[in-house]
């Protein structure tokens, strides 16, 4: 963050994350240990994984239902890009274009931080690990400005972009040999 600006966080266990929009990658996982995927072999459609013999499927208003029951705790674990791909959305490079972003009908966002390390980068994975899925930390719009500029401001080959369709923002840069990427899911 930058000048006086002080970004108001809070992580709380079970957290709900109503997301504005989903995008295929997106995951839920109930509480009974089934996993399902957005996309995982139909676009835009929710399946279970592994695929039973019976494949049920979900639509995005099915699955904001479950993520809003008050008697689970489904937790979502949002795509995830590859380092080997672009983050998705339109690149974001100075504190004036992260100032002008159209975060509309969004009430807040949820934060996601994924690390990849050496090690995981030599046995083959691209993309890393989201770390604390089941409790990231809230944001309001205006700590999401203040913390994408924040990035620019302290890492200069960061890469930060806004991907409107999709209701996020990524940020992504290196320290030392771990690569972190910065999930902002826009919430209801």
């Amino acid at each position: 963050m930058t000048g006086n600006t002080t970004a108001h966080t809070t992580a709380v266990a079970g957290v709900r994350v109503l997301p504005l929009r989903f995008v295929d990658g997106d995951r839920v996982r109930a509480p009974h240990g089934a996993a399902w995927w957005r996309g995982l072999r139909t676009p835009g459609v929710w399946e279970e994984f592994p695929l039973a013999e019976r494949a049920a499927s979900r639509s995005d208003d099915q699955v904001r239902a479950l993520l809003a029951q008050d008697q689970e705790d489904w937790l979502l674990v949002p795509f995830l890009p590859a380092v080997t791909a672009a983050l998705p959305g339109t690149a974001c490079t100075s504190a004036e274009q992260v100032r002008d972003l159209r975060l509309a009908p969004a009430s807040g966002a949820v934060l996601y931080t994924a690390r990849l390390g050496r090690a995981q980068s030599f046995l083959g994975d691209e993309q890393g690990i989201v770390h604390d899925a089941a409790n990231p930390v809230r944001l309001r719009p205006a700590d999401v400005r203040a913390t994408l500029a924040g990035v620019l401001a302290r890492r200069p080959s960061a890469r930060v972009t806004y991907h409107r369709f999709g209701g996020r923002a990524y940020a992504r840069y290196a320290t030392g040999s771990t690569l972190h990427t910065h999930i902002h899911l826009l919430t209801r």
